[in-house]
């Protein structure tokens, strides 16, 4: 098995990635138009924006805190390209997302909503040492599980 590199790559404020990323899938690329539109509602204030995911320079998927800390917590929001599920790079992504709010404030808690049934989502947030505290609504979703990582 060969060495891959990993890089979480931040989207500017016009929602496009600060690095040339060689192979990006449409799909990335929509997701980081919606990146610049969460920016126009919730502001644009690194490190608390968009990322894409990239192995050896292909896109395969992204993550992004949901806007700035709000009452000592930030909330995150990861994903995968469906051809590149299973190889970890959602895990790495959402700890690459837990290790930059940390760095920037190791006081800061994180949170993170999923469906309301076991998931790799709900294991990747487990791993991380995160607890299910309860429930929450979406809009799109409905009623799904929060989930939070208490600060130091």
């Amino acid at each position: 098995m060969t060495d891959m590199t990993f890089i979480v790559v931040p989207c500017d404020q016009g929602g496009s990635p600060t690095q040339a990323i060689p192979e990006m899938p449409t799909a990335l690329a929509e997701n980081c138009l919606a990146t610049a539109d969460l920016y126009r509602r919730v502001g644009f204030s690194p490190p608390w924006i968009g990322y894409v995911t990239t192995v050896d320079g292909r896109g395969v998927g992204g993550g992004a805190f949901v806007g700035p800390p709000k009452d000592g917590f930030v909330e995150i929001a990861y994903f995968t390209l469906e051809h590149e599920q299973g190889k970890g790079f959602a895990s790495r992504t959402a700890a690459a997302l837990v290790h930059i709010a940390k760095t920037a404030d190791p006081r800061i808690g994180l949170k993170a909503f999923t469906l309301r049934e076991e998931n790799p989502s709900t294991r990747i947030l487990m791993k991380l040492g995160f607890t299910m505290v309860g429930t929450a609504k979406d809009e799109d979703a409905g009623e799904v599980w929060e989930w939070q990582l208490s600060g130091s």
